[in-house]
């Protein structure tokens, strides 16, 4: 499903235009964004979790000159769906 599509959805079950419920879903990105930024986990209920967490620095190895090469941190971001979403999925796929 694509933002426009989520858009047209929204606009039509909240009885909406399209463009508020564009504004609608560009704050709801914000403050998810805004959430992880802190490192605050963001749940959203009978959907699922969402984290991203520091990950720790690795070291590679370059094959062309035979030496480890320090790779920095990254951020790991994870999705964990809820009991209630894999339910429905499952239910659905076994329709």
């Amino acid at each position: 499903m694509t933002t426009n599509e989520i858009v047209k959805t929204l606009a039509a079950r909240l009885q909406i235009t399209q463009r508020e419920a564009r504004l609608h879903l560009r704050h709801l990105f914000a403050a998810l964004t805004e959430c992880l930024q802190k490192g605050e986990p963001v749940g959203l209920p009978d959907f699922g979790s969402l984290n991203a967490a520091p990950d720790k620095p690795r070291r590679t190895f370059d094959a062309s000159t035979q030496e480890f090469v320090p790779q920095p941190a990254k951020i790991a971001f994870s999705f964990k769906p809820y009991k209630r979403l894999k339910t429905r999925l499952q239910e659905w796929r076994a329709t």
